[in-house]
């Protein structure tokens, strides 16, 4: 039997275009190329509007919480003003009740295990949204997430929202207003509007000196642009990150491709055909070949292996090579070089630029030159520096792991270089922080830090400063902060 060649199915990803995100609709329809939640929201958007257009039957809501609250009023205006839906149910009114089969669901919220199948077995299509990963069973799997959103309703239902308004009434509604509007939901609504203040101000704060720090899947997801729009925006003054966010960035600047993941394909079939999966992603292999011979060329040209170098040099090299050679394609590489911004990969190693700069060296030793020394406490000089040159150190964090917690970990490591080595450095702690990351406290993990637990380390001063915690997937919201600033920076 012919093998299917998977490269002549798969859909591209398109990058997030921060310029035109001029709305809540329209900043949901530049996520439906994207990836994890941000097509999460894109996706379901555009199915619910295609349900309530089309001539079957109207849809219905399923709901267990409160019309009383926020959430449950949006709801009701979706059914008696909208007319979207025909009505709200409760999952046990919906399942024991004599309900025409074959009209399609909107369950919101959670829902007991036992109304399951006669909940979900005569709808046409059900679309959830909820942060407790209820879904109908086999809907969803690894890397294919199809009719969910995993998030809170409270924050997710406003934007679904004013996305179908502005998709079937033609009624654009500003991200600003967004924000002022989703506080009183509470929940990850609440944080998300909190952040966003903090946000704002961190942004606008001329005496702040901001650190960003990136982790997870954010460039293959195609938010690269957004992060290469804070650098060319001057506002921030250094980017810490893993190697695999700035590698699968690197593919990016360079002009090359990432694709949708189809299920239809299993694991192995991609690991056949050198397809790497990433979520509900793939990066072809051919991508990390092409980087890898920019990469080495880059470095035989610009690196003598005379005298050791740091990552943020290596990542320097890379800038100045793609805003030469690929001057109109989107990479935070490029914008940290035209903006001098620094790059640090704490660890390093760890990624397909540690993996080509290996075998760089291994190909250097053949050929008798000097192998590339990398030496990481360059960097750590390096944030020292910028530390305690600042008049306020504000801290912008998508994700957690090791590129918060080094750019986090200079704070204690200037009180302990003072209080060791007899010095009289300035001690700055972080007046400002903003997190976007789901990870709870309760996991014990470094990415559920809080900044409580911080101050604790002498590391933020949660007494004067302010700071946020926004516990969702960083693809559904940081969109919309971007859209937001742009919208404040235009005067909306």
């Amino acid at each position: 039997m012919k093998k299917t060649d998977i490269r002549k199915t798969m859909e591209p990803l398109e990058l997030l275009d921060p310029e035109k995100c001029t709305s809540v609709g329209k900043t949901v329809e530049q996520m439906e190329k994207c990836a994890i939640g941000a097509r999460m929201i894109g996706e379901v958007a555009k199915g619910l509007a295609e349900i309530i257009t089309s001539k079957v039957k109207k849809p219905v809501i399923i709901f267990d919480g409160k019309l009383n609250t926020p959430l449950g009023k949006l709801l009701k205006k979706m059914v008696d003003e909208k007319k979207w839906f025909s009505k709200i149910m409760t999952p046990e009114k919906y399942s024991t009740g004599k309900n025409p089969s074959g009209e399609p669901v909107l369950a919101v919220g959670g829902f007991a295990d036992r109304f399951e199948d006669t909940l979900f077995g005569k709808s046409s299509r059900t679309i959830f949204i909820n942060n407790l990963n209820l879904v109908k069973t086999g809907q969803i799997r690894d890397g294919y997430f199809p009719d969910f959103v995993h998030g809170d309703p409270r924050y997710i239902l406003p934007i679904i929202f004013y996305a179908l308004e502005e998709r079937l009434e033609e009624k654009p509604k500003s991200v600003s207003e967004l924000f002022q509007e989703i506080a009183e939901y509470g929940g990850v609504a609440a944080q998300a509007a909190h952040g966003m203040e903090t946000f704002r101000r961190i942004m606008s704060d001329k005496n702040c000196t901001v650190i960003g720090t990136f982790s997870g899947i954010m460039t293959v997801a195609k938010m690269g642009g957004l992060m290469a729009k804070m650098a060319d925006n001057g506002w921030l003054k250094a980017v810490f990150t893993t190697g695999a966010l700035a590698g699968h960035g690197f593919v990016e600047g360079a002009g090359l491709k990432h694709y949708k993941y189809n299920p239809k394909f299993s694991d192995l079939m991609l690991a056949e055909q050198k397809l790497n999966r990433i979520t509900d992603c793939l990066e072809p292999e051919e991508n990390l070949d092409q980087v890898e011979d920019i990469l080495s060329d880059i470095l035989d040209k610009e690196v003598s292996g005379k005298k050791p170098v740091s990552p943020t040099e290596i990542n320097y090299l890379i800038g100045k090579h793609l805003a030469k050679n690929y001057p109109h394609g989107t990479s935070i590489f490029r914008s940290a070089y035209e903006k001098n911004i620094p790059i640090f990969i704490p660890a390093f190693v760890d990624s397909e630029l540690g993996n080509d700069l290996l075998i760089n060296n291994r190909k250097r030793a053949k050929d008798g030159r000097p192998k590339i020394m990398v030496d990481c406490e360059i960097d750590s000089e390096k944030l020292v520096e910028i530390a305690t040159g600042a008049k306020r150190l504000g801290i912008f964090s998508i994700g957690g792991g090791v590129p918060r917690n080094n750019a986090q970990n200079v704070v204690p490591l200037i009180e302990i270089m003072n209080v060791r080595l007899g010095l009289d450095l300035p001690e700055n702690k972080y007046f400002y922080g903003c997190r976007i990351c789901p990870d709870l406290p309760f996991w014990g993990h470094l990415s559920g830090c809080t900044y409580s637990e911080g101050a604790s380390w002498r590391k933020t001063d949660i007494e004067h400063g302010r700071f946020s915690e926004v516990l969702a997937d960083a693809t559904m919201v940081f969109p919309f902060y971007m859209a937001a600033m742009r919208e404040i920076a235009e005067g909306k």
